[in-house]
């Protein structure tokens, strides 16, 4: 066989661009990207000598700058076009753009909301002003601006999933469970969607819901251990306490380096009072996650329960120290239900921890 009849059935495999960093090297379809950027900007540049009046040419390269990662230039390029035409809305786009990727947020709410202004049918100005107010935690305004996307466009599928966002933070969850339901409309299938749902349904205190949408996430997807831990949750919630303990086993089966399993696995034992379970699974949970708070407050509430006062007290100082970090801003994930409690039945998750911790000086009178 000769080498061309050889390689004729060969398969061109696509490396995961990770493998890239893991390396310490670039991944090439960026730099082939940014190279093709480099190369328009210089005709773009080169167009303008001839024809410096061009603004649709002047846009595109504040645009080039934008897609490059170059916002100063972006900005100082595209404040030039404004100085000479104070109505150009695409600019005020761009410039809003430019400032809100390069962490000024202030200054892009102003842009883009006077982009609104001259071009009130852009849908992309909206969204982009809502993503900026969600970087400021202005939620409302957020969400104001992700239903003027949909209103300007039904069929906006991010639209849709920010503003179900916004909701969520907001603890808005019937208006979430509504916007997540017409996701699914164009996405009947897609798991992370049903399992947003599903968590959406457990937060508005809907168990059923919450129980039929994890279970249909487990029919798409039998291997994703977060569907049996969400399963699990609303086994629990509902007191189907066996259901829940399997639930969370299979969980744990799948993935055993996950450790939400054994955080809701130690909560569960703890609600029925079975500590010294509950405590061989927070110990697990918080020696493969370290950073779960939720772990080591239950923790310390069952070391306290059992009068192990020196051990309550080190898992509340971690727990302290966890918070102190989370405090400087950290990401919640919004498609795990909370299984957790604190002392001997009281549901607790994020917010709720920090309200029943008592101090370390309740902890010292007590050892």
């Amino acid at each position: 066989m000769s080498a061309e009849d050889k390689g004729a059935g060969w398969t061109t495999m696509k490396i995961d661009p990770e493998i890239f960093q893991e390396l310490g090297v670039r991944d090439p379809e960026e730099t082939k990207r940014e190279m093709a950027i480099s190369k328009r900007v210089r005709q773009v540049r080169k167009e303008l000598k001839s024809d410096s009046n061009n603004v649709d040419l002047q846009l595109e390269l504040g645009s080039l700058f934008i897609d490059g990662g170059e916002f100063e230039d972006a900005i100082k390029q595209l404040k030039q076009i404004i100085s000479r035409d104070n109505k150009n809305g695409l600019a005020y786009k761009l410039l809003g753009t430019a400032y809100g990727m390069s962490n000024h947020e202030d200054e892009a709410i102003r842009e883009l909301t006077r982009a609104t202004e001259l071009l009130r049918e852009d849908s992309e100005i909206y969204f982009n002003l809502g993503g900026v107010f969600m970087l400021k935690d202005m939620f409302e305004s957020a969400a104001r601006c992700f239903r003027k996307v949909i209103e300007l466009d039904p069929m906006d599928r991010l639209g849709y999933a920010n503003l179900a966002a916004a909701y969520d933070v907001e603890k808005k969850y019937d208006e979430e469970v509504q916007v997540l339901k017409k996701i699914l409309m164009f996405s009947p299938e897609d798991i992370e969607l049903r399992s947003a749902l599903s968590t959406a349904y457990f937060n508005s205190e809907k168990y059923d819901e919450a129980l039929n949408h994890a279970l249909c996430v487990i029919e798409l997807d039998e291997k994703d251990p977060q569907a049996y831990c969400n399963l699990g949750s609303c086994y629990s919630a509902q007191n189907m306490v066996d259901e829940a303990i399997k639930a969370f086993q299979k969980a744990s089966e799948i993935d055993p380096d996950y450790s939400l399993p054994h955080t809701n696995l130690g909560s569960l034992y703890a609600t029925v009072g079975r500590l010294e379970k509950a405590i061989k699974e927070f110990k697990l949970a918080t020696s493969m996650n370290k950073g779960d708070a939720l772990a080591w407050m239950n923790l310390y509430q069952c070391y306290k329960e059992v009068g192990r006062m020196e051990d309550a007290q080190e898992a509340y100082r971690t727990y302290e120290g966890i918070l102190n970090q989370e405090s400087q801003g950290a990401a919640s994930d919004h498609n795990n239900i909370p299984g957790g409690v604190v002392g001997t039945g009281q549901l607790a998750s994020g917010a709720d921890l920090e309200a029943a911790a008592p101090g370390m000086e309740e902890l010292e009178s007590e050892s």
